[in-house]
């Protein structure tokens, strides 16, 4: 079979994804906290709940995504030859806006379940005996700033059900999102000991570990040589990129997909390796402001400030 490497390029920009070292960080923190739960081990000195904090933008989904791939499970066929998926690891976001048989569903939908339309406890009880059945040991809570949009009661009892399912169906808990859902992890002192915290770091300046992970970039991409370049000492690219983006790899692969779309590389009859030479500084800063928006310098300001505010705030 004759490959098509210009459908090949495409696909490496789609699924384009660096393993920096915060990424690596994070995911041998969860398979400790996975560790210690098969061992039996848990303690106030060696909690098995996490929360993963960070800049929005900073790249906390596609770390916890690309994690759940590398821990897709296996089949297992007992003696009737029944076939059952083994998920030791599963992924959910909280329902928008926030009711406990979305959420309860969500788990289900996680486990490639079907949502069900029938009361809350028996979602519930469906949800908890699969992912025995399934033997998840870790389910990932995404988005969970959601909740903040809620008033103080409902945070307080939804958190409460999140406390629950650690409990009830004995699995690793980790919540994710901006640095806002402090806030959640602190409504309580069962909460805090419980629920030890760690954030997933942005590239804080320009220096020499962002430009080794733009080369790792410019490496995974693996272009024709002499086209981009992004790597050699005289290049601009490292700094532009992270003026474009500071340093919150959750948008750079957006924006560079934007940007390749932009020169025409993800068009559908591509062909012609050359028109890489088109990717300049104009084409990377009218990406951006396509992906953050007309007003992405402002924007990206307030996320590195943690200036932005929630709904329920921006509303008051």
């Amino acid at each position: 079979m004759i490959k098509n490497h210009y459908k090949e390029f495409q696909n490496r920009i789609s699924n384009l994804f660096i393993e920096h070292d915060e990424v690596t960080r994070i995911w041998k923190r969860l398979d400790k906290n996975r560790r210690n739960k098969r061992e039996g081990v848990e303690s106030d000195d060696s909690p098995i709940n996490l929360f993963i904090e960070g800049k929005s933008g900073a790249g906390k989904s596609m770390t916890l995504k690309k994690y759940v791939k590398k821990n897709k499970g296996w089949t297992v066929v007992d003696e009737d030859e029944t076939e059952t998926d083994i998920k030791p690891v599963i992924y959910m976001t909280l329902p928008v806006p926030f009711t406990y048989k979305g959420f309860y569903n969500n788990i289900l939908k996680a486990m490639n379940l079907p949502a069900r339309n029938a009361d809350v406890d028996r979602i519930k009880t469906q949800a908890f005996d699969m992912m025995k059945e399934l033997k998840v040991e870790m389910l990932i809570i995404d988005e969970v700033d959601y909740l903040l949009a809620s008033t103080f009661v409902q945070r307080k009892a939804v958190m409460e059900n999140i406390k629950d399912i650690a409990n009830s169906a004995d699995v690793c808990l980790v919540c994710v999102g901006t640095l806002s859902i402090e806030e959640l992890r602190t409504l309580n002192t069962q909460h805090i000991r419980r629920y030890p915290k760690t954030v997933l770091k942005h590239f804080e300046k320009c220096d020499d570990s962002f430009k080794e992970f733009i080369k790792s970039i410019e490496g995974q991409l693996s272009p024709p040589p002499g086209l981009l370049d992004w790597s050699k000492d005289e290049s601009a690219f490292p700094e532009l990129l992270f003026d474009l983006t500071g340093g919150l790899v959750g948008w750079m692969k957006p924006i560079l997909r934007e940007a390749f779309d932009i020169i025409g590389v993800m068009e559908e009859d591509f062909s012609d390796f050359s028109i890489l030479k088109n990717l300049n500084g104009t084409v990377l800063a009218e990406a951006q402001k396509n992906i953050i928006g007309e007003f992405a310098d402002n924007d990206m300001a307030k996320i590195l400030a943690d200036e932005l505010v929630s709904e329920e705030e921006d509303s008051a």
